[in-house]
């Protein structure tokens, strides 16, 4: 097995690592999270990767930044001067993320560009137009672009005027000397400069034209035969800007993008009106504090004019061309078979093929990894639910749903049928709120009781509760998942759901959704594990009682998104000291430093980035040989463990549980798309030997494949682990 550095050369291995914190014991969150970036950028400079699927990787390196920036690095701002240390970390953090950006926009222009124009795909500068892709651009310009502008003056100060991630375009002008004055025109401007109030220095003239967003960002343009051609809407604008400012010679002009800080909360004290309270905060989101300015210009005293009025300091300007690499998403849905991962399509799972769900549910559990195996099913038990007369409730969690989300009409027409239909709809799920209000506004209208979430806490588990009249009674039908109810994203996102009927879990379920959509408090559940209260002391229980073990046999492994919780990674330093092992898949940020002498020799971190987001938590302790495996909607995180509703839930049947297993020792086993963290926060790429690849996804895959062709479960495998010898 041989391993890559997935720095790329960009941090030799004699540099410095990235800061830890906690007297050196734990690695820095921020850091961390921009080398999850960096593995996500790695995706897209693999020549194996195809093509337009390499192009997405990039996209979500800007869509992954945007969100960085809006969230973290906002609140990291607005603790410079009050926390000790945070310039310094601040500056720490803009040169790694900088130092990403940069391998990022290198890969596309020298890399992916000529690889597009190899393969007939061209996004064509306006500068190299030939007439007729000129004459094609003018008339859509005319006819579909000029109706949908707009401009303004940007004057010093005005980025209170400016909309947040939403490109713009600033253009410098002059009058037209051919232009006859008129009556009311000032010297200031007739000499291209606004005269400011009192006197002094007259300012440049700077007109601003938002790029419209509902307009598609890549104009089609004719190219020669077998090619496909693009102009960027931006550069449409530019081409014919001088239709905009009748009267105007336009000089230099730059495209821009500001990233408002979006940390911004509800104040629960004191707002009774919860939904007013959010659309407040949503309003007050459009004209809060600028953290970062992208701008795209050739012009240097373009890009000084634009940080001068919008009042950026220069630590907060990146340049990058082209801007908003997110709107070539585009491009990455080209239909291009040739040049894209063949298409998966969800398989059915055996044992809910063609049946009842209440007949095979009444019988056994059965356990759904998506999107290997379809969502689809979930999607078919709320909407049987809907329809059967036997149905009686219907209960439900909503954090996040898709657009046109049948999961909300399912439980409108459930309403509209007469069951009793309770949703939980997560108001405070961050940048989906505004859908969140709009999806609770129509399940009340539809007859729905709709609970707005819980005060300082946000509703982070999934369940899905049934009740359904049958002949020997009244029985509950349970859905618990580790992902959202999301239509799309469970074609892209790793998750797990468990089906289940088992009596003491709906019991158990349905004492859940009275705590959390009612006045019950309180409750204590025997198989159940809840956020707040008692998930985050269950953990730190496995964990010890695997150290306590006398016999040197304890294993701990686990999957799961993000690792920061300071009290959790100490009871896992704590139990590698015992000579427990512990195996641990994290996606994303991890605080926790692997194979540190005298702290953590018996702890393996590896991240799994591939076609699929990997977005499921499994939890697996051996306890002396009576194995313990949970599935969870939380990360082990303080804010999932502490501030958070949430469920970690127990897989009981036998036959499950050995599957779950077998899933994270294949995870464990991948060294295709593999990274492992080393001590000091960087990630090493494995690479397989010849003939002994293991790809995780891809095995997923083949098994679901094979347990629609043959009618069974997903065939079980064994992986080797291998894993440090004694000594």
């Amino acid at each position: 097995m041989t391993q890559r550095d997935t720095s790329g050369g960009e941090r030799p291995g004699g540099a410095a690592p990235p800061a830890a914190g906690s007297g050196g014991t734990l690695l820095d969150r921020e850091l961390s999270w921009v080398e999850f970036n960096r593995r996500v950028l790695d995706q897209a400079l693999r020549p194996a990767v195809p093509l337009l699927e390499r192009l997405r990787f990039l996209t979500i390196v800007s869509s992954n930044f945007d969100e960085f920036f809006m969230v973290r690095v906002a609140a990291l701002k607005r603790s410079v001067g009050a926390a000790p240390g945070a310039r310094q970390r601040f500056a720490r953090l803009a040169a790694a993320a900088q130092a990403v950006v940069e391998l990022q926009y290198r890969t596309w222009h020298a890399e992916l560009v000529p690889q597009l124009r190899a393969a007939g795909v061209r996004i064509v500068p306006a500068a190299a137009l030939t007439a007729e892709q000129r004459r094609t651009a003018a008339a859509d310009f005319r006819y579909r672009i000029f109706p949908a502008l707009a401009t303004t003056r940007l004057e010093r100060g005005a980025a209170a005027a400016v909309a947040s991630m939403r490109l713009h375009l600033a253009f410098r002008l002059q009058p037209d000397a051919g232009a006859a004055d008129d009556a009311a025109s000032a010297p200031a401007a007739r000499s291209g400069r606004e005269a400011p109030a009192g006197g002094g220095p007259a300012e440049p003239l700077v007109a601003l034209v938002a790029v419209p967003g509902g307009l598609d960002r890549l104009r089609s343009i004719p190219g020669r035969p077998g090619e496909e051609c693009f102009l960027l809407l931006e550069e449409a604008i530019v081409l014919h800007a001088g239709q905009l400012f009748p009267g105007y010679r336009v000089g230099d002009h730059a495209l821009f993008r500001i990233t408002r800080d979006a940390d911004l909360e509800v104040d629960e004290a004191t707002d009774e009106d919860f939904i007013e309270a959010m659309a407040a905060v949503l309003v007050e989101r459009r004209s809060s504090a600028v953290v970062r300015l992208e701008i795209d210009s050739p012009a240097a005293a373009m890009r000084l004019l634009l940080s001068d009025r919008l009042g950026m300091a220069a630590e907060d300007v990146y340049q990058v061309s082209p801007l908003d690499l997110t709107g070539l998403q585009a491009l990455a849905d080209l239909e291009r078979p040739d040049l894209r991962y063949p298409p998966w399509r969800p398989r059915p799972a055996p044992a809910l093929a063609d049946a009842v769900p209440w007949e095979v549910l009444r019988r056994r559990d059965v356990l759904l990894h998506h999107p290997f195996e379809t969502f689809d099913h979930v999607l078919g038990l709320l909407q049987a639910a809907a329809q059967d007369e036997a149905v009686l409730a219907v209960k439900m969690t909503l954090y996040r749903t898709s657009g046109d989300s049948p999961v909300v009409r399912a439980l409108e027409r459930a309403a509209a049928n007469g069951k009793q239909v309770t949703v939980l709809v997560e108001l405070k799920a961050r940048f989906d709120e505004q859908q969140n209000i709009d999806w609770a506004t129509r399940l009340e209208r539809a007859g729905a009781i709709v609970v707005y979430g819980i005060a300082r806490l946000k509703v982070h588990a999934k369940a899905l509760l049934i009740v359904r009249r049958e002949a020997g009674g009244v029985r509950t039908y349970l859905h618990l998942g580790t992902g959202n109810y999301h239509d799309t994203t469970a074609r892209r996102y790793t998750d797990l759901s468990l089906l289940t009927a088992r009596e003491e879990l709906a019991h158990e379920a349905t004492l859940f959704f009275n705590t959390i959509t009612g006045y019950s408090s309180g409750t204590r559940f025997q198989r159940l594990v809840m956020a707040p209260t008692a998930l985050k002391r269950a953990l730190l229980t496995g964990i010890e009682r695997e150290a306590a073990r006398a016999d040197g046999r304890g294993l701990i492994m686990a999957k799961m998104n993000s690792l920061s919780d300071e009290e959790v990674i100490a009871a896992l330093y704590a139990a590698s000291g015992a000579g427990v092992t512990v195996l641990l898949n994290v996606r994303g940020v991890c605080l926790l430093r692997p194979r540190v002498a005298g702290l953590s020799e018996n702890i393996r971190v590896v991240s799994i980035v591939d076609r699929f987001l990997e977005h499921s938590r499994i939890i697996y302790f051996r306890n002396g040989g009576g194995e313990q495996v949970y599935l969870a909607s939380a990360d082990w995180m303080p804010r999932n463990l502490e501030r958070r509703v949430e469920l970690m839930f127990p897989v009981e049947q036998p036959d499950l549980r050995r599957r779950l297993v077998q899933i994270l020792e294949l995870y464990f086993a991948d060294n295709c798309h593999s990274y492992e963290l080393l001590p000091d926060g960087r990630y090493l790429t494995r690479q397989p030997e010849r003939r002994l690849a293991v790809r995780a996804q891809e095995e997923l895959q083949r098994r679901a494949r094979a347990a629609e062709r043959q009618g069974v479960e997903p065939e079980a495998r064994e992986f080797t682990v291998r894993r440090r010898p004694p000594g």
